[in-house]
């Protein structure tokens, strides 16, 4: 039987791998291997040594020694490397060639000579888990164009962006390989570390870089020649501790060696036993699996276990469970589907469950902690301006808004993420040897020091990736600074690339908002409205009469807190802004729903159009916020029509502002710097994470219902909620990098949005006790409880997980990080996932909850 085979029908089940409607297909996987496959890994392996189906993990040679020549490009140079992997680390490095071997390639298809000429090569680290992203040959032409490398190199062509932990951020290495046969050589070798990682780290419980030199030749088979390398047949409490010390099982030494000791007191004494390590003691494979299976043993779980479990028998039977299901975990499953998940959950027997067939389920895509609200199409089936939309600020930045890089892997990420309004900057290109205007759009931040990028390769990777992660509607926010040329330029390249996808007229005559449903697979421009508005004067409704009046050509918000602008200051307004920023009547056709206009105030005929869409910065909407009638205003405009909210100009450093004050008001697209995983953009993707990050969220009732003509404000709907959340547990939870000490975890506790916190008297506040030396399974059953005071059902909760030093308990680490509004999670006991500091998921890791919330008296 194969690695990771299982012959339990019950761990089969629990799986999910061939299930599509699973929620988190991979992670669930992945997750549900640290409990289910390890055993039977093992059980299906007569010694430590024998791993089947290793033999084709062969390393190349050229990676252990001299290293692989590539070519490698970015915006300013290109130059030799050569890369190395260490398979002991499964670190990758690579540095420059010595400037002689660099001005010369190993072939004659790559003739192009090096423009760095550094005499001391510096080396560059990076581990597998360090890997964002990998894309190579077709799939990479965006990065390829970008960089003006011609696409005969396409199938040789390898992007990959890694976290630098010495620089602390995301770095990108573009590399050609000189021949097809290198290139495979390259893309096996990531495969092979990928591999490898993941069979240790599934049979072990821990990370590849932790692991000692038995399990690492246990794992890799063959991958490795080791002349004269004697394998161990038993493991000596150091061997174990070696690597249970560290990362992913943090446990306390002392109860390590308690395990051990008992374990090894069973082994029976044989002549034949080669004590490698000349231990006193020392465990034998089948040993070595009970002292793994005492190590799974949850505590948290037989906890629960005994309340719910038959107190007789001491097993769970179905009238068992569906009383767990429907009064504990508050589940709406039909008797018969409730029959059914029993049954799939059984294993070898339908009659009754096990505490581990209990923590299957809990882990299973039937647990979920997130509400499916969006369960029926017909949420999906309601005029646009009546959601909130994720939404992304500069999003062709990497970095700072002064000084960052500019790519196409914006754009990538955040519609991988599930973002549904992108910016696009367009700028006229520039020759970069003459510096004379060139007729091509670009895509950059005007007046500063980031990069340039082609239009063009934006709008490719736009649509190759629009509908990855949602199949509903995706805008594409232009802010025009270019030429009048290069507009039409910019229309016929989104008419051409986009094509169909394009909304380019009104699905029909009725003046209205289409929905995400109607626009499934369709792509909309917001365009700045040039066109006088004439003839034309809205009713409460949204109904046209007529006037006639004339807009201004431009979108700028700077408007003295909404008061109609001075003469004197539209001119001097004017005189600043580059001639280029006139706009063309062809591109702003193309705003066939979302016409940009500038603000002026909410009573002039352009701000009842059905179709407009006001853009304001932060500092300008704060500054509305403090007039009640401005205020009053704004809530009144936002229930039928769109407004955008976009990030400061001051902040340089592209942080966030909390979008939660902005959604308050009804601001349907709350822009946001995806860039940057600080608190703002935390909650901005956890509002979304209800629906699955497909990008429209319904906004609560309060916020669409139209006012009765007697209200001249909205009325305020405040709320008192109960709340008892239980922080039980933790598993395998990640350590700092570049520390060996057990980490001493604890989770800080925040709610955000709130108007009020009342804290019962008896509730824990701010962050549970710490666990020293447990990053493994930490167990606090610390309870957070009390009473939540609100206007509306933007509550968040964010749970730090954190660690402190041994040594100096004031350093503080933060691991990882856990947001959502609160209304959004299920109640009962959920398993949460835990992102890392980029907001990437931790898929070994999670936080294990009792929750519970309700309607206050």
């Amino acid at each position: 039987m194969p690695l990771g085979a299982s012959n339990s029908s019950s761990n089969e089940a629990c799986a999910g791998t061939n299930n599509p409607e699973s929620r988190r297909p991979s992670t669930e996987n992945r997750r549900r291997s640290i409990e289910s496959n390890l055993t039977s890994s093992l059980e299906n392996e007569s010694n430590f040594s024998q791993i089947k189906n290793k033999d084709h993990l062969k390393i190349p040679s050229v990676f252990l020694n001299e290293g692989l020549p590539l070519l490698k490009f970015s915006h300013k140079s290109k130059k030799r490397i050569y890369i190395n992997f260490d398979p002991h680390s499964l670190l990758f490095s690579w540095k420059s060639a010595p400037t002689s071997a660099s001005m010369l390639t190993s072939t004659s298809r790559l003739l192009m000579p090096s423009t760095s000429h550094t005499l001391k090569s510096k080396t560059y680290e990076f581990s597998i888990d360090e890997i964002k992203s990998i894309t190579y040959q077709s799939d990479a032409s965006n990065y390829r164009e970008e960089l003006h490398v011609s696409k005969k190199f396409e199938d040789q062509w390898l992007s990959m962006i890694y976290y630098d932990n010495k620089k602390k951020k995301l770095k990108t290495l573009h590399v050609i390989a000189d021949t097809q046969h290198d290139f495979k050589k390259l893309v096996a070798v990531i495969e092979i570390a990928t591999r490898l990682k993941n069979d240790l780290t599934r049979n072990f419980f821990i990370d590849y870089e932790d692991a000692d030199d038995l399990k690492k030749s246990i794992v890799m088979g063959k991958a490795i020649e080791e002349k004269d390398k004697q394998v161990k047949e038993f493991l000596s409490f150091n061997d174990i501790l070696k690597y249970l010390k560290r990362l992913n099982i943090n446990i306390n030494p002392n109860y390590l060696e308690k395990i051990f000791n008992q374990q090894s007191s069973l082994l029976p004494v044989s002549k034949n036993v080669n004590f490698t390590s000349s231990p006193t003691t020392c465990l034998n494979f089948e040993q070595f699996k009970e002292f793994v299976s005492i190590l799974k043993t949850r505590e948290d779980i037989n906890y629960i276990w005994q309340n719910y479990c038959d107190k007789f028998s001491h097993v769970m039977y179905i009238n068992h469970f569906k009383k767990f299901s429907l009064e504990v975990q508050n589940e709406s499953y039909s008797n018969e589907n409730l029959t059914k998940i029993f049954r799939k959950f059984s294993g070898t027997s339908n009659d009754f469950w096990v505490p581990e067939n209990l923590n299957n389920y809990l882990l299973s895509k039937y647990n979920t902690p997130f509400k499916d609200v969006d369960s029926d199409e017909s949420y999906f089936d309601h005029p646009l301006n009546e959601y909130f939309i994720s939404s992304s600020h500069n999003t062709y930045l990497m970095g700072r808004q002064v000084a960052g890089d500019s790519s196409v892997e914006g754009y990538i990420k955040a519609l991988h993420r599930g973002c549904r309004c992108v910016e696009i900057d367009v700028w006229d290109g520039t020759n970069d040897e003459l510096g004379d205007l060139v007729s091509e759009p670009i895509v950059s931040h005007g007046h500063t020091f980031t990069t340039e990028i082609s239009f063009e390769n934006v709008i490719k990777a736009i649509k190759k990736y629009a509908f990855i992660t949602s199949p509903y509607p995706l805008i594409i926010s232009l802010e025009i600074n270019c030429s009048i040329e290069n507009q039409l330029k910019v229309v016929q390249s989104l008419k051409d690339i986009l094509r169909e996808t394009l909304i380019t007229e009104p699905l029909d005559d009725t003046n209205s908002l289409p929905t995400p449903l109607q626009l499934k697979h369709r792509i909309l421009v917001k365009a700045k409205k040039t066109s006088p508005f004439t003839n034309l004067v809205g009713n409460d409704i949204g109904n046209i009469m007529s006037t006639s009046t004339t807009t201004s050509f431009s979108e700028d918000n700077s408007t003295n807190n909404g008061t109609t602008p001075s003469r004197r200051s539209s001119f001097s307004s004017l005189k600043r802004r580059r001639k280029g920023a006139k706009i063309s009547d062809q591109l702003s056709d193309l705003g066939v729903y979302l016409q940009g206009i500038k603000f002026r105030n909410f009573s002039l005929p352009e701000s009842k159009t059905f179709n407009h869409c006001f853009s304001l910065s932060e500092k300008s909407f704060n500054s509305m916020l403090k007039d009640p009638v401005k205020q009053s205003s704004i809530d009144k405009h936002n229930r039928k029509y769109f407004m955008r909210i976009y990030p400061s100009k001051m902040r340089l450093r592209s942080s966030n502002f909390i979008p939660i004050q902005y959604w308050s008001h009804g601001s349907q697209m709350v822009a946001t710097n995806w860039q940057t995983y600080d608190l703002g953009q935390q909650i901005n993707e956890a509002m979304f994470e209800s629906v699955r990050k497909k990008g429209f969220v319904h906004k609560p009732l309060n916020l669409r219902k139209p006012l009765l003509k007697s209200e001249k404000h909205p009325m305020e709907d405040t709320k008192e909620y109960k709340f008892n959340i239980e922080i039980i547990s933790a598993h395998q939870l990640p350590k700092p990098k570049n520390t060996v000490l057990a980490i001493n975890p604890f989770i800080t506790f925040e709610i955000i949005g709130a108007r009020n916190v009342f804290w019962d008297p008896d509730s824990c506040t701010l962050k549970t006790p710490m666990v020293s030396e447990n990053g493994f399974n930490p167990i606090w059953n610390s309870t957070f409880s009390g009473k939540i005071v609100s206007g509306n059902e933007l509550v968040f909760i964010r749970l730090l997980v954190n660690s402190s030093s041994s040594s100096k308990p004031e350093e503080v680490t933060t691991l990882g990080i856990f947001v959502s509004r609160l209304f959004d999670l299920k109640t009962g006991y959920r398993y949460l996932p835990i992102n890392d500091l980029f907001g990437e998921e931790l898929v070994y890791s999670s936080l294990f909850l009792k929750i519970n919330y309700e309607h206050g008296s």
